[in-house]
């Protein structure tokens, strides 16, 4: 009888145990992102600081408060911020919205949920190529050649928004260092393609690796379903590894990345067109915001 009493607890023990090890039950006590970006939630956020070394968020997006991210992107915008800082003391990123505090749904985006996405302010200079801080209000539209424009009979609160520029070191070095790091991979990052040839043309010309250029081309994309990507970047990285048991699911075009297989398959086995024509059929499932 004893036994069969010490046999039944330990089956309920086990029971517990089990059910203990479900998802978003037994973490490592760090953030968790779950569902899709476009249908999710956010728990045990990481939140961004209002200012950092080389970063602010400006007026209008501290007043909205959406500074809540996992902990991987949240670390990784500093390094990034940090490293384009180093190589100009006066380079400061704008950072708009991550999510809110718990994710899901806002009025201001159909993205955004889950803590895997946030919006960058494109870095600017003057004509006399003088870093400029971010507009504390608005996002500058950029064409092709870099130069502001606005949509329709549209305007800008920016006293200056007309001698800006699009400044394209500092950006790119903003995608370099973003896709560099070791400890996010970037699913996307929506920019307009007359930027993104911009870009591109800058990184080639000054010979950056050729893994880092393909990479680049992969994840920028402008979504053809949504208003053109030329006042920010949108960037989305995939799930954190830990949190997919937690139910964190990357949405659209699923091609893992890896920037080992860049350095070491070599990037001749890499073919960015046939990529990008899969990405362009799966454009529906996209959810910028």
């Amino acid at each position: 009888m004893r036994r069969r009493a010490k046999a039944v607890a330990a089956l309920a023990f086990g029971l517990v145990l089990t059910s203990c090890a479900g998802p978003n039950l037994w973490t490592d006590g760090t953030s968790v992102s779950t569902g899709l970006s476009s249908h999710g939630r956010l728990r045990r956020p990481a939140k961004l600081e209002l200012t950092g070394s080389g970063f602010t968020v400006p007026e209008r997006w501290t007043k909205r408060g959406f500074q809540y991210g996992t902990e991987e992107l949240v670390a990784a915008l500093g390094r990034a911020a940090k490293t384009v800082r180093g190589a100009s003391k006066k380079a400061t990123l704008g950072i708009a919205d991550l999510s809110p505090q718990r994710g899901g749904k806002s009025k201001w985006h159909s993205s955004h949920q889950s803590g895997r996405d946030v919006d960058l302010i494109f870095y600017s200079v003057d004509e006399q190529g003088k870093s400029l801080a971010p507009p504390e209000n608005d996002m500058i539209r950029y064409d092709g050649e870099g130069k502001p424009y606005v949509r329709g009979k549209g305007t800008y609160n920016d006293p200056i928004w007309q001698q800006r520029r699009f400044d394209t070191a500092r950006n790119w070095a903003l995608v370099e260092a973003l896709l560099s790091d070791a400890t996010i991979r970037v699913q996307w990052i929506f920019v307009s393609q007359p930027l993104e040839d911009r870009l591109l043309e800058y990184a080639t010309r000054h010979k950056k690796p050729r893994w880092l250029i393909e990479y680049a081309r992969a994840v920028m994309y402008d979504p053809p379903d949504a208003p053109t990507h030329s006042d920010h970047f949108h960037v989305r990285i995939y799930c954190p590894r830990d949190d997919r048991f937690h139910g964190c699911v990357d949405r659209g075009v699923v091609w893992q990345h890896e920037k080992k297989a860049y350095k070491y398959g070599g990037p001749e086995r890499y073919d960015p067109i046939a990529w990008r024509s899969l990405a362009s059929l799966s454009a529906i499932a996209l959810a910028p915001g």
